[in-house]
């Protein structure tokens, strides 16, 4: 009776009008107690170290604000229409993207919360679409579309790492909220020009945030498409064992347990796919869309060789023989799209192709030796044609990139042939590949290919050999190495041309 008579006054309309307005004064003071003490305006990023005011607040009562703000989104948002909503647009992106300022990440990862809720298309069930006014605040407010996006991006980094033991699988909900939010601040002309920017503006951090968003792609679809087999047979045998109760047959003891464990299996199954589905298909999306206008970090020395593998195993998995196994009852029940996956993989094929002039892209899905397959691209594009799934002028363009890379592995297998026995000092000792940049890792003495090493270092700054603090500016070009490499080279291949002559 007590808990009823509280939640009579919390949900009262005129509570909760106050404690909005009560809200939006309180982010009005945070804002005002980290702008500039010169001139009063907020200036972005925030001045460091945190003033002393803002740094004296306890975190409880800016917790309590999102919470508040997270409550009247979710059960009341036609609440929001009574006030303003500029003052608290600013708080939450100011502090979203202020690590030092706000230093819990679960905390900024609510505030993303509260602001995925404003989206005009939210599509979590029960939940009631925002005020227009509240919408707005997306191209309307400054702040917003100024560094809103670059916010996320860096959230979406910081957010690798949080201290919690459940730091790995929390990372993929949060990222979850912020994939959304930005695949709907894409379509907004200013905040995808923002992105643009962003991309150009910082290129080291937009490098990792690329690796970071590869990395979840690559595990979430792979944890799922792996999954798919074992649902199937687990289907198959459930509807096995039926067809032996229907036909009279009496289960044993022994059969009805493991009938319930099957069950029991395939139900966690399900919840597993299901969730890493959604979350991989707004990682794969992401990857799609930004390809078509922010090519060049995909074609990155440290990131070619990594998105081609990615692209090259799914299209195994989605073209190649192993489909076959995919093909589960009800799909839809999980997110489990094939062809509109199929679809975005062989777009993103396409999106890399127009953006790489040097042609590193196609020489790179040449060299996969893992999964790159002539016959599948040949597969997809069948299935491509077969299905409508592209227009055929972009199908065309698909089955010539898919050409010039055959071509591109046969010339590339040929010259391996040439080479012969290589000089071990050329040799990466991680990739067992020739390096093209050599350099010299002080902190090991170690010599690798430049991109290995800058690959490695994209998820942590330690040397691989002795685990010592190593940050990309500290390596050591070893141009002596280079030009005997180089030299070598040139040597092979002069040689291969006089072979070929005379024996022509």
């Amino acid at each position: 009776e007590k808990r009823m008579e509280y939640e009579t006054v919390i949900q009262d309309p005129s509570t909760l009008t106050s404690a909005l307005g009560f809200a939006r004064l309180s982010a009005a003071l945070f804002i005002r107690l980290v702008s500039s003490p010169n001139t009063g305006k907020l200036q972005l990023p925030l001045p460091v170290p945190c003033p002393v005011e803002f740094a004296l607040v306890p975190e409880f009562i800016v917790e309590d604000l999102a919470d508040l703000l997270l409550y009247l989104s979710r059960f009341t948002p036609s609440i929001l229409a009574s006030e303003a909503m500029t003052e608290l647009m600013d708080f939450l992106v100011v502090f979203s993207g202020s690590p030092l300022y706000v230093k819990n990440p679960y905390l900024r990862a609510k505030f993303l919360e509260v602001l995925r809720l404003w989206m005009p298309d939210t599509t979590q069930q029960g939940v009631a679409p925002p005020p227009e006014s509240v919408v707005r605040q997306f191209e309307g407010n400054p702040v917003a579309v100024s560094h809103l996006v670059p916010h996320l991006l860096r959230l979406y980094v910081d957010i690798e790492f949080t201290g919690s033991h459940t730091q790995f699988y929390d990372k993929f909900n949060i990222r979850h909220n912020i994939g959304e939010l930005l695949e709907y601040l894409w379509s907004l002309p200013s905040h995808q020009e923002r992105w643009v920017r962003a991309s150009q503006e910082d290129p080291g951090f937009y490098i990792r945030f690329i690796n970071m968003l590869v990395n979840d792609a690559i595990y979430l679809l792979d944890e799922s498409l792996k999954k798919l087999p074992e649902i199937k047979e687990t289907e198959e045998a459930e509807i096995a064992a039926g067809r032996e109760l229907n036909e009279g047959t009496s289960a044993s003891a022994a059969q009805q347990r493991a009938q319930h464990e099957r069950h029991q299996t395939l139900t966690q199954a399900r919840r597993l796919v299901r969730s890493n589905l959604t979350l991989a298909n707004v990682h794969i999306r992401m990857i799609h869309y930004t390809s078509a206008k922010v090519a060049a970090p995909f074609l990155l020395a440290e990131m070619v060789e990594r998105i081609a593998g990615m692209l090259d195993y799914f299209l195994l998995y989605l073209a190649g023989p192993e489909r076959k196994t995919l093909r589960i009852q009800d799909p839809e029940r999980y997110g489990f799209r094939p062809k509109e996956l199929l679809t975005m993989i062989a777009d993103i094929y396409l999106n890399l192709t127009a953006g790489d002039s040097e042609g590193v892209f196609q020489l790179a899905v040449a060299r996969d030796a893992r999964s790159y397959r002539p016959e599948v691209f040949a597969a997809a594009a069948q299935v491509l044609r077969q299905n409508h799934l592209l227009p055929d002028s972009r199908i065309q363009v698909f089955e010539a990139f898919a050409e010039s890379v055959h071509a591109a592995a046969l010339l590339d297998r040929e010259e391996e042939e040439a080479f012969g026995d290589i000089p071990e000092e050329f040799l990466d000792p991680i990739q067992c590949t020739i390096m093209k940049d050599p350099v010299t890792l002080p902190t090991s003495g170690q010599v690798l290919d430049r991109a290995t090493i800058q690959r490695h270092l994209l998820s942590e700054h330690r040397d691989p050999f002795s685990r010592a603090l190593l940050t990309v500016d500290m390596l050591e070009p070893n141009t002596e190495l280079k030009e005997k490499i180089e030299a070598w080279v040139t040597e092979q291949k002069s040689h291969k041309k006089i072979v070929d002559m005379d024996t022509s």
